[in-house]
């Protein structure tokens, strides 16, 4: 578990680098600039206040969406705007959802990918092993597999595919 708002320079980086996507992702739902921005800023305001007893179990940038989510909730509920406070949770839950996805503990991932391509034919799982976790170009592949470029492609495709539709319904990667 990471104390990252602890170092005031990587606060101060965090801040510049979250501040306007957390303000754009305020506004889709309170469609108001001013108040957006306020509760950004109340985030980072709690978040520097409580800065030696908070824990980032999850990225940073996952918190992040997930504190100002809150925020937001508590900001409406507080000044009693139009939306009913509930109903912008749930939507607000499932944005986030499709929000945090791409900022799944890599872990998870990587166990749930690993369990699927125990399944693939050998010569696949090799493909895949050495384009997305050793970082190799097809063209590089297929030159150390001595193997089409073509080959490589096809078989990325079909495995893309084959982990797509095995992953959809993974309860930690797609809740």
């Amino acid at each position: 578990m990471l104390k990252p708002f602890e170092n005031i320079n990587y606060f101060e980086s965090i801040f510049k680098e979250y501040f306007n996507p957390l303000v754009n992702f305020v506004n889709k739902y309170l469609n108001n600039f001013e108040n957006s921005r306020e509760v950004v800023q109340m985030t980072f305001v709690k978040l520097w206040a409580n800065r030696s007893n908070l824990e980032v179990r999850s990225s940073v940038k996952s918190y992040l969406f997930q504190t100002t989510k809150n925020t937001m909730i508590d900001y409406i509920r507080k000044n009693k705007n139009i939306l009913n406070a509930k109903e912008l949770e749930n939507s607000v839950a499932t944005e986030l959802i499709d929000e945090q996805n791409e900022y799944l503990d890599p872990y998870i991932i990587r166990n749930a990918v690993e369990k699927c391509l125990d399944n693939l034919k050998p010569k696949a799982r090799e493909i895949f092993k050495l384009n997305k976790f050793e970082g190799l170009t097809y063209e590089e592949i297929a030159e150390y597999m001595k193997i089409s470029k073509r080959s490589v492609e096809d078989n990325m495709s079909k495995i893309m595919i084959y982990l797509k539709e095995e992953l959809k319904n993974h309860p930690d990667i797609f809740n």
